[in-house]
């Protein structure tokens, strides 16, 4: 009668499983940079943009659309790394399966 616990038990495990994924992925700091580096965007796992740095000698050196385009770039490339890591980490339990269709039931 008590036969389909260890079924549940793999699933609370799982399920603790991954809420310690989402953990690690949105307390991550992912930084990405503009093509020569002269702009670094650092965002968390939740896609906030934490901060923006600017090497000094390219803002002497360049107009506000180039620095406009870099922070682009920055930003950009920062977005892109998140997707990444959170692929990555989410693809470790999944094992690779796209775990999308089952929505929110792990959070």
């Amino acid at each position: 009668m008590l036969k389909g616990l260890g079924d549940i038990g793999n699933l609370m495990k799982m399920q603790r499983e991954f809420k310690a994924t989402q953990k690690k992925i949105t307390s991550a700091r992912i930084s990405g940079e503009s093509t020569a580096g002269e702009v670094r965007a650092t965002m968390s796992g939740e896609y906030k943009l934490l901060e923006i740095v600017i090497d000094p000698s390219f803002i002497k050196e360049a107009d506000v659309k180039k620095v406009e385009k870099m922070i682009a770039l920055a930003v950009n490339n920062a977005v892109e790394k998140v997707k990444d890591f959170s692929a990555e980490e989410m693809g470790k339990l999944t094992g690779g399966l796209d775990m999308s269709a089952l929505g929110n039931m792990f959070k």
